[in-house]
């Protein structure tokens, strides 16, 4: 009877933890950027992982967020906006764009996200990027 009881607990337990060791990881990056200036984070993984991003910056110049590491696809920025005009990505309202993108699963490593920002007239621009995996 105890051994019984004991299983069930553990496979319980073990329902229960499940869902930890499989999390996902989230980082929240803030930075106010000079114009013609750049910001980065930089995000180790320790398997494969599938990138989701969101980018808020302002209407008022562009911005450009890049992908860089070993396992990073090349090719030039994965969102960039003008202030004329956002890119496919992007949605204007209030005065920001919110730009989303994704990468399909990359090999474990260590990647560095990127915000570059060139504002219109010369002024800093506070940004957002949230880094889903």
């Amino acid at each position: 009877m105890r051994r019984a009881l004991l299983s069930v607990v553990v496979v319980a337990a073990a329902a229960v933890l499940a869902p930890v060791a499989l999390a996902k990881g989230k980082v929240a990056f803030e930075d106010t950027i000079p114009s013609g200036g750049s910001s980065s984070v930089t995000i180790t993984t320790h398997r494969a992982a599938s990138f989701r991003v969101l980018l808020r910056v302002p209407t008022a110049g562009r911005a450009k967020l890049y992908l860089v590491g070993k396992h990073a696809p090349r090719g030039g920025p994965l969102i960039a906006t003008s202030n004329t005009a956002p890119s496919g990505a992007c949605q204007g309202a209030a005065g920001s764009f919110y730009c989303k993108g994704s990468y399909e699963p990359l090999p474990k490593g260590t990647y560095t996200w990127r915000v570059t920002w060139v504002g219109s007239p010369k002024a800093p621009a506070h940004v957002e990027l949230t880094v889903r995996w």
